[in-house]
């Protein structure tokens, strides 16, 4: 993960995949991330592989934490397989789901 700022909102850039042995870490970084950079953040996931239903779940609870402490989160999604996993879970209509800017 790496860190990155646009437009006054933080940026985490993910890599790899989002599963359950890669949420632990996530959760703790986004959280840091809350407490260091405040409440408006983008989760950019083009460079993310995979993500399974725990990845999903942990990108949920951040973005409704956001949400109800007054933050905003944004979710960046490539097309392809992860924009369809997001779409199939029904969290691309509950979310702040963006395409990548190119």
């Amino acid at each position: 993960m790496r860190f990155s700022d646009r437009d006054g909102r933080t940026v985490m850039h993910l890599r790899g995949e989002l599963d359950i042995a890669a949420v632990d870490r996530f959760e703790q970084t986004a959280g840091t991330a809350e407490i260091v950079y405040g409440p408006r953040m983008t989760v950019d996931l083009t460079g993310l592989s995979f993500i399974d239903s725990v990845g999903l779940g942990a990108l949920a609870r951040l973005h409704r934490r956001l949400v109800r402490t007054g933050g905003a989160c944004t979710v960046v999604v490539p097309p392809g397989k992860i924009d369809r996993i997001f779409h199939y879970s029904g969290l691309k209509s509950a979310m702040d789901i963006r395409a990548p800017l190119e």
